[in-house]
């Protein structure tokens, strides 16, 4: 369910023509095999574009930010090919613990690859802090997607984060807020 803020806390889409890659960064995880629904939800989209451009490579970020003894990468990967995708397409970045490192080692990848239109895919409620953090970071020609999701509770202490879409929504602005005040934004 959507609530008044939203419409005024989302920014639009920027789609690409010919993405080459998606970076993919982790929302949260349920459980050791299990994305969130937002999560999910970002692997989807991701999985979707990828029919229509199968040379593409999508790029799963985040390490074991949760403590659950495995990256969510892996998780997220394990998905993604349940979904469809090659294995070969899919790359796994499981270094970052936050969505500066994600998109820090993300732009390391594309770089090293040579990707030319990279593409985040994100939880509309992050897509505004995603997309400040990557231009701050210095990336150029890039695109976004986002997607809806309901929210739904995660394990340890995403829990109270990712509970529901009103959750979500302030975990959103204050981590704006902090990034602001870090300097990554």
């Amino acid at each position: 369910m959507r609530f008044p803020f939203e419409k005024q806390w989302t920014i639009p889409d920027h789609p690409p023509s010919h993405p080459d890659c998606f970076v993919i960064p982790s929302y949260a995880l349920k459980d050791r095999t299990t994305p969130t629904k937002p999560t999910i939800a970002q692997i989807e989209v991701a999985a979707e574009w990828w029919k229509r451009f199968p040379e593409s490579a999508l790029i799963m970020c985040t390490g074991d930010n949760q403590r659950l003894g495995l990256s969510n990468a892996s998780v997220m990967a394990a998905c993604a090919v349940h979904l469809g995708v090659p294995a070969v397409n899919v790359i796994e970045e499981d270094r970052s613990l936050n969505t500066y490192e994600n998109l820090y080692y993300a732009m390391q990848i594309i770089r090293e690859r040579n990707f030319l239109q990279p593409t985040l895919v994100t939880l509309d409620l992050y897509t505004r802090r995603a997309v400040a953090t990557a231009r701050k970071m210095g990336w150029e020609d890039f695109y976004w997607l986002s997607v809806y999701s309901p929210g739904e509770p995660a394990y340890g202490y995403k829990w109270f984060q990712t509970h529901s879409r009103f959750t979500l929504y302030l975990y959103e602005v204050l981590a704006m807020v902090y990034s602001k005040m870090v300097g990554w934004v």
